[in-house]
């Protein structure tokens, strides 16, 4: 006799910050799963991933609906979306109807509310995932339709009800960070073990603003020891060329240790933040929920505000609170703040000490078991 298959609908993966959570949570529910030996099957339902490959790799089926976007100011780009909207809704509506989901798994971002609605309306239970201190819109209006709403920040809870919050933590690769560093992992990526290390994060689209703050500063940050930069793809040549110039004329002998990459694999970025010394990165949850449980002495420039909102400043704040980090507000990032700071952490082993201990207080690193855990119990 086949066992009734049990279907999950996984919804929001446009960004990193969005996709990578959601696969490592998949990986939580499969285990589970085959533990339990339960029929199962997950499919990703809304608008072109991060990374398609790494869902089908999973066994993950992907059915796409239109990119939307949900914007709280003035612009034409609106109105288009608008337009958009009951397209991707009877889309939504379509698949949801046709494989009918025992549980929607939203971790917001564009278009997944339209999923949500489509799968409130037919009854579907839904359950999503805030990875900020302050939710995006998705997440607000979401969180009325929810029946378990999993936060990364407790202070995220004033913005739901808080009798459908749990407080998580942010979903992470528990695999990877709980593997050992080993010298190849240093001649991977022609790195010296006797050199300090400072690893430069952008995000995984990158930061024109963090990438030109590091090129300037790079004739001083690299006395330091080695500098490795992830850049984002789209900024990789430009980078690449105007720090090499840079270096040739200022420290031509210091050249061998700027080593840039256009994105890092989420492996080989979690490989780096262990191998560094000091993490100079933007504020998202992903980020400091990776250096926390890695227990990363970190300098965090928050986006600003009037490009990415609050939130990531927030986070900022919250984690700096608990002494696990610094904080560079954009606006006083200069090049000789910056060298102030990298100079006073990396030369002072007990307050680097004292951040570690910190950090790590501060980590959640079984966030995606939990959620996973509380998925198969609920679809059981």
């Amino acid at each position: 006799m086949n066992k009734e298959e049990i279907r999950i609908c996984l919804t929001g993966g446009a960004t990193g910050g969005h996709f990578f959570p959601l696969v490592f949570i998949s990986q939580e529910i499969k285990k589970l799963a085959e533990k339990e030996n339960l029929n199962l099957k997950i499919f990703y339902l809304g608008i072109k991933p991060f990374k398609e490959e790494i869902l089908k790799n999973e066994g993950i089926d992907i059915y796409r609906i239109p990119e939307m976007k949900l914007r709280r100011y003035f612009s034409f780009q609106n109105f288009i979306d608008f337009l958009k909207f009951p397209y991707a809704f009877v889309l939504s509506f379509y698949y949801l109807f046709r494989f009918m989901p025992n549980l929607i798994f939203s971790k917001g971002g564009p278009s997944s509310l339209v999923v949500v609605l489509a799968g409130w309306i037919l009854k579907i239970p839904i359950f999503i995932h805030e990875s900020d201190s302050i939710p995006g819109l998705t997440n607000k209006i979401s969180g009325f339709f929810a029946k378990k709403i999993f936060l990364a920040f407790e202070e995220a809870k004033t913005y739901f009800n808080q009798s459908k919050t749990v407080v998580v933590g942010q979903p992470i690769d528990i695999n990877l960070i709980q593997e050992k560093v080993i010298f190849e992992d240093y001649k991977r990526f022609n790195l010296d073990p006797h050199k300090k290390i400072i690893l430069v994060l952008g995000g995984s689209q990158g930061s024109k603003f963090l990438n030109d703050l590091i090129i300037e500063a790079l004739p001083q940050l690299i006395d330091f020891g080695q500098v490795v930069h992830q850049t984002g793809e789209a900024n990789y040549q430009d980078v690449y060329f105007y720090a090499k110039g840079i270096l040739l004329e200022k420290k031509p002998q210091k050249l061998k240790d700027y080593h840039p990459f256009p994105l890092l694999s989420n492996q080989d970025l979690i490989i780096l933040m262990k191998l560094s010394d000091l993490v100079i990165a933007r504020a998202g949850s992903g980020t400091i929920f990776e250096l926390a449980s890695l227990g990363k002495q970190s300098i965090l420039i928050p986006l600003d505000e009037d490009v990415g909102g609050i939130h990531q400043r927030m986070n900022a704040i919250i984690y700096d609170a608990k002494g696990a980090c610094k904080i560079l507000e954009e606006k006083n990032a200069k090049v000789h703040l910056l060298i102030l700071v990298v100079s006073e952490l990396i030369n002072n082993q007990e307050l680097m000490n004292k951040m570690k201990e910190s950090a790590l207080k501060f980590a959640k690193i079984d966030a995606s078991i939990k959620i996973a855990e509380e998925i198969i119990n609920f679809v059981k």
